[in-house]
Parts: C-alpha cells; structure tokens; sequence
C-alpha cells in the first residue's frame, strides 16, 4: 500500500447530516433533504455559510413517481434558499453514490471548492405500487415476465448455492440468514437506524416467503429519507475543519441492465471493474481496507460484494462469512476474517437494518464511514483505530456501481 502520507486527495468530507430512516408519513422528499443539507452545513466545525456553497449535487430515484415532484433543484433553490447550480442524479439504488461521484469529477476539475451532496427517497407515500416502481431500474421483459427486484435477487441466490454450496449446503443459506442477524446486531447502536432489534437465524427462515430461496427477512426495507455531505478541496479542508475526511479514491463502471445478457449472475461485474479501478488508483489491496459499506439490499448481495472486491474468492464467500460468524458471535461488531484479512462490513447496519431510501443509500454509507473515521459513530463505533473505509453503492441488480475510499488522516 502507497503511504496514506502521500496520497494525493480527490476531495474531502468536512460535515454531514442525516435524517432517521423508516416510514416518515408526515414529511415530504424536499423537506427531508433540506433537514439534512442543513445539518451538515451546520455540522462543520469552522463555520459554513451557506454563500460558500457552490453547487449542489443530489440523488434519487423514484420521486417522480413516489410523490408527483419533478424538477428537484428548485425545490431545493427555495427551501436552502440558494440559486446555485444544483443537478439531480438518478442511478437507481445508486443515486447518491454517483451524485458523490459527479461531485469529485466537479472538485477536481477546478470548477469548485466547495459543495453540497445529497441524497433522499421517499417510498412510503407509494407503498402499494413500490415493489411495481422498482422494476423501473430492470429490464422491461423482466418486469413484463412477473420479476420483482427480489426475485431476480432470488435467481441470483439459487444459482449461487447451486454453483458454490452443490445446492445442498445447508451452511450457506445459513450464512445468507446469519449476515441478517449480523447486521441487525450491529444496528443496535445507531440511532437513525430504521430496525434496531436483534433477529436470530430462525427469525429469518421462519419469515415469509417472497421469492425462494429469499424470504422477507433477508431484504432491505421499503424506507423513507435523507443525507447529505460538505464536500469540498482538499486544500480547502482545514479551513472548515481540523479533521477532515479524504475521498481519496472514487470511481463508477457499469454493466448490462438485464440478467441475461450478463457474463454470469453470481457476480457484479460492474462492482469487480470499480474496485479493481479504485484499488489501481490507490495502490491499495482489500487487505488495505479497515471498514467497508457494502451494497446488502439482499443478503446475497454482501456476499457477493466480498468476492467481487477480492476479499476473498469466487465461491468462498458464503465460508466466510459463516465462520467468522461462529467466530465472533456475541462480540460488538463481527468482522469477516479471510487469513491475515479482517474487515467489518456494515458497522451500523447496511441496507438491511439502517434502511435503504434508495436514493439517500449512497450518500449514507458515506456518512456512515465518516463518522466511523472520526470516532464519531456513537453506539455503532468500531473500537479498532481505523484509517481507511470503503464504500460500495449499486444500481438495480448492478447496472451501475461507485466504489469510494475514504481516509482519516494525510499529513
């Protein structure tokens, strides 16, 4: 690994806010996002006037559908009461990682120092008609043949046991419940999170069925709203702050909407291309990385997300994280353990417990990871001293993924 001493950063993280997760009936997208602008602007520390901002950049999916809102950034020119230029992303499930993204391409081309990242969703207005909503983000021939996201993630989970566990591994649709359980476990601590309670692998396999082998406790949750970041310059950072964070690695690749047509279904292509990317950019290895925010809007997702970042290798993951369950059963955080690598996924929940306001996803893990970088997590810190974090955010069944890398510390 190249010194983080002499990395040269993309930007930096100086404030960050966020709202709760889960079913808000009573407030609406825009309000929600100005909630959480303003509590990261006045989360930095040396005082942040809103005249420093100079562009914000936004995230979401649904909100056109969900609420019958269009045109987003005069929305928020009136309720952040800036006329600033402001674009709204839509990815999918991944909008905010790739407003973020957009948002260091702006930084470090020179056009600004200093801007506003968000992200929201508000899904519950729709509840009815959301699981129809998805299907936006698949193919039109997957949703005209009756898939649902769940049950595309459950093609891709049963080819995954059948190629990796000979179908028959009762350990492996174990170790599919048991990241449920470790990520409701590490959810405890967060205080924004939308389901702070404990499940145990029974919770999971006596849940309803809602596209075999995938059963209502191994999904994220329909979720409602918001984060938003200061990103700005690295030269800039000690101006608002003495601890800033550095983005330090960003990158985006993509891949075929459809199932289908991809080269195999037990692997995110999209999610391989932008590690490897961002790894090549900071001469890191996954053995690097101290923390990392994955993508778990299904379990199998985080599985997944550990073969295809090179944690571990293809069809190991299941082993994995089965044993460093039984391993750390009962501990704070439980830490996936590959040889000499170690790496905590999802300190305070993931999708799955957190909540997953698809739009706001990206932005969150950010948030996530800065606070963990700064010791700033509360109940859901990591007691290990911790340097570098990785965040993970997809589109869809991974039509579109930014990976991001984070570090505490330059000088």
């Amino acid at each position: 690994m190249k010194s983080i001493k002499k990395l040269k950063p993309l930007a930096a993280v100086v404030g960050a806010g966020r709202t709760k997760f889960g079913e808000l009936w009573y407030d609406n997208p825009e309000e929600l996002l100005a909630e959480a602008g303003i509590k990261a602007m006045g989360s930095v520390e040396h005082g942040l006037r809103r005249k420093d901002i100079q562009a914000c950049y936004f995230g979401s999916f649904l909100y056109q559908v969900t609420n019958k809102l269009g045109l987003v950034p005069g929305y928020m020119a009136r309720e952040l009461g800036m006329n600033i230029p402001m674009s709204n992303t839509e990815a999918a499930c991944g909008s905010g990682g790739s407003a973020l993204y957009n948002a260091c391409l702006g930084i470090r081309s020179g056009e600004y120092d200093v801007v506003l990242v968000g992200g929201f969703e508000k899904m519950t207005d729709r509840s009815g008609k959301i699981i129809d909503d998805l299907m936006l983000a698949g193919d039109p021939h997957e949703f005209d043949t009756g898939y649902t996201f769940a049950g595309l993630y459950a093609s891709m989970m049963v080819r995954y046991i059948h190629d990796y566990a000979h179908g028959s591994d009762s350990r492996c649709r174990e170790a599919l419940a048991l990241i449920a359980c470790k990520n409701h476990h590490h959810a405890m601590g967060n205080e924004y999170a939308q389901f702070r309670r404990e499940l145990t692998m029974d919770d999971v396999f006596k849940s309803p069925l809602v596209a075999d082998p995938i059963r209502v406790l191994h999904c994220s949750p329909i979720s409602d709203g918001a984060v938003a970041l200061v990103v700005v310059s690295p030269e800039m950072a000690k101006k608002y702050t003495d601890t800033p964070i550095y983005i330090v690695g960003s990158q985006q690749a993509t891949d075929d909407v459809s199932l289908c047509s991809r080269e195999s279904i037990t692997g995110i292509k999209a999610t391989r291309l932008a590690t490897e990317n961002v790894l090549k950019e900071t001469s890191m290895t996954m053995g690097d990385i101290h923390v990392a925010e994955a993508h778990d809007c299904f379990t199998i997702e985080e599985i997944l997300f550990l073969e295809d970042s090179g944690f571990c290798k293809r069809g190991e993951g299941w082993k994995i994280v089965y044993d460093s369950y039984e391993s750390f059963k009962g501990s704070k955080h439980i830490p996936y353990v590959n040889g000499d690598r170690e790496l905590i996924v999802n300190a305070g929940g993931g999708l799955k417990a957190d909540g997953h306001p698809v739009g706001a996803t990206g932005v969150r893990q950010v948030y996530e990871c800065f606070k963990q970088l700064r010791g700033e997590a509360g109940g859901s810190q990591v007691d290990n001293e911790l340097n570098v974090a990785l965040c993970h955010n997809i589109g869809g069944t991974g039509g579109i993924a930014t990976v991001h890398i984070l570090v505490r510390e330059l000088q």
